[in-house]
């Protein structure tokens, strides 16, 4: 059966809620032929894809186009395999999640390491509840916000996130989060420890508590230490000269009272770092287990095995990029990514965002969290003459969670696919929050389906391969950092 490895057979449209039991049993020829195959065929992540029925497209049925795109497919996976374990391809986010559960000679983990420094920040003060500021941009702040969401909403410790450069925002910041100063940790996110708006945060928050220690009658170096105490630091695992991991030293204890064995791993974008240290710690800072931690990374490794397949049939990555290329194709050029759900609001909408932006560096693509997006892009996405211009994809939890959820997203879907393309993405729910599997699954399948976009779309147009896939490389963000640097009419002082 066609992709029965990570679909189910059901059309979100269609399923009623007295139905839901039989979404939970897997036929038993198919279930030994998952065990057989690999272990995340438990519909953990599903999708589903769905052909115009009014604008017609030159196939009836979507395993026509997998035909249709197969060989072609197949030579992008190939190329994948080739490049994931080499040095300088920026793409060992394939293998993050296993290097991160491995265990060295003395047994613990990185991901034990990477919970015990979120202990230890957590505990250093008297307030356990003391909150958590994550001070990053771009990938470092996205890829962390958006796995804390999907984890849901019972937390420990409240974790908020900090990206801003003026006075202004400054201080609406602290009287949102309703604490004094001196009651916030913070996590620094930044591979060089150089960009701007992170060290501008950084300073400005340690100066602050700086100051505050001074004012309870600390000297000034007690002060610095005793604020100090307050951060942990996440940056290049290498020490320069220039960048923050120099400056701060490689071991806890050492120099200064910083928390800094936490790095960022070589040859992992930004954008493709959502198990990398800084997401793992944000999510263990805020409570949630080491052993759910460990659903979702086991989840990521096992979804590398049908992601890097070419068996095209069964491979999530490369469908939706063939999804992607055959739209367009026939005209369907503009993607709307809709999300159903409060776990996926605000850092999922950026996460997407920045992952399709930079890495396809194009603008044929539109994002929004639903419901409220049908209220604002529906009269533009659905005019006459935008109806024929879009592809849509769905990312919506399991939808018989409720029979409203259920009948509204379903509607929906059925509306897109009246006229455009329509993939849905279904994620599984455990405890009011997405599967620690489906987490896992989703996540990587995504990264996989944007390195495979551009790889086929370069294919298909007669492309050739470059040294380094433009999807994993961001050189137009240095032509604004440029104009800050020392001697430019724009120079910035951080933290000023």
């Amino acid at each position: 059966m066609l992709f029965e490895l990570m679909t189910a057979t059901l059309i979100a449209a269609n399923v009623q809620p007295e139905e839901a039991k039989n979404l939970k049993t897997v036929p038993a020829k198919t279930k030994a032929k998952c065990e057989k195959t690999i272990k995340t065929c438990e519909f953990n992540y599903r999708y589903e894809f769905r052909l115009p029925t009014k604008n017609k497209t030159k196939y009836e049925k979507y395993n026509q186009v997998v035909d249709n795109y197969s060989k072609t497919a197949k030579e992008a996976v190939k190329e994948m395999n080739s490049r994931y374990t080499k040095d300088g391809q920026f793409l060992k986010w394939v293998s993050l999640p296993k290097a991160q559960l491995t265990a060295n000679a003395d047994g613990i983990s990185h991901l034990d390491a990477i919970c015990t420094q979120a202990n230890e920040l957590s505990s250093r003060k008297d307030k356990t509840e003391r909150p958590l500021v994550v001070l990053g941009i771009g990938g470092s702040k996205h890829t962390a916000e958006f796995l804390l969401n999907m984890t849901g909403y019972d937390r420990k410790r409240p974790v908020y996130f900090y990206s801003d450069i003026d006075p202004i925002s400054y201080y609406n910041f602290l009287k949102e989060t309703g604490y004094g100063i001196q009651d916030l940790n913070f996590l620094v996110v930044s591979k060089s420890g150089t960009t701007f708006e992170t060290k501008d945060a950084f300073l400005r928050f340690e100066k602050a508590l700086t100051n505050y220690y001074i004012s309870e009658g600390l000297s000034e170096k007690a002060a610095e230490q005793k604020a100090q105490a307050h951060f942990a630091i996440c940056t290049d695992a290498k020490a320069t000269e220039k960048n923050l991991r120099g400056k701060i030293g490689s071991k806890n204890g050492k120099d200064n009272n910083y928390i800094k064995e936490l790095f960022i791993h070589d040859d992992v974008g930004g954008r493709y770092s959502m198990f990398d240290d800084a997401g793992l710690f944000v999510l263990a800072y805020s409570g949630v287990s080491k052993e759910t931690i460990k659903r979702i990374l086991k989840a990521a490794d096992n979804a590398n095995k049908v992601n890097l397949s070419t068996n095209i049939e069964k491979n999530p990555g490369i469908q939706g990029a063939i999804y992607n290329v055959f739209s367009r194709s026939e005209g369907f050029n503009l993607i709307e990514q809709q999300y159903f759900g409060k776990l996926f609001e605000g850092a999922g909408e950026n996460w997407a965002k920045q992952l399709y932006l930079e890495s396809l560096k194009d603008f044929d693509f539109v994002i929004g969290k639903a419901p409220d997006s049908m209220h604002y892009a529906t009269e533009g996405h659905f005019s006459p003459k935008n109806r024929d211009k879009y592809n849509t994809v769905m990312t919506i939890m399991t939808p018989v969670i409720s029979q409203n959820y259920n009948r509204y997203t379903g509607a929906i879907a059925a509306t897109y696919a009246e006229t455009t393309p329509v993939k849905t993405e279904i994620l599984a729910v455990e405890n009011n929050a997405i599967k620690p599997e489906a987490i896992g699954e989703y996540i990587q399948s995504k990264h996989f389906e944007t390195i495979y976009m551009g790889i086929l779309r370069r294919l298909v147009n007669g492309g050739e391969y470059p040294a380094v896939l433009p999807e994993v490389l961001q050189p137009s963000v240095e032509t604004y950092k440029n104009k800050f640097k020392p001697g430019s009419p724009f120079e910035l002082n951080p933290g000023e």
